[in-house]
């Protein structure tokens, strides 16, 4: 009778100890909040623009007419002329533990699409992006 006592308060406690677990982890996960949100500062092209910009054959009249007038043009003795566009974009995201801490990370992103023409017409064209 001892014996089974014994057996019977030790499975007691390890379905106690599973328990607490399964109920820590549970309430831990309602617990923490995640919330995100994106923004556009400054949008002067998308992907569906870039798209339609072909090599050869688009002049800067189409450029200036898709993309609007650029924030940068840079002319080279060459002959060669760089227009610069940008997008600019933020992103805010919060991550907590309810009642005892949060962290708040705020990214902002650039993007800038370089465009080259000689002779006026679109000989090359590339985008770098920047992280904040």
């Amino acid at each position: 009778m001892e014996a089974l006592m014994i057996y019977q308060s030790g499975e007691g406690q390890m379905i106690k100890k599973v328990l607490l677990l399964a109920m820590s982890l549970v309430l831990a996960g309602c617990l923490v909040t995640v919330d995100s949100d994106s923004r556009s500062l400054q949008s002067s092209w998308n992907e569906g623009d870039l798209a339609r910009l072909e090599l050869g054959a688009s002049d800067q009249n189409w450029v200036a007419n898709t993309f609007g007038d650029p924030i940068t043009k840079l002319n080279y003795a060459d002959g060669t002329e760089i227009w610069k566009y940008r997008n600019r974009s933020e992103k805010d995201t919060e991550v907590g533990l309810f009642l005892i801490f949060s962290v708040d990370v705020e990214e902002e992103r650039t993007e800038t699409l370089s465009v080259e023409f000689e002779n006026g017409v679109v000989i090359n064209y590339w985008v770098e992006e920047d992280r904040f």
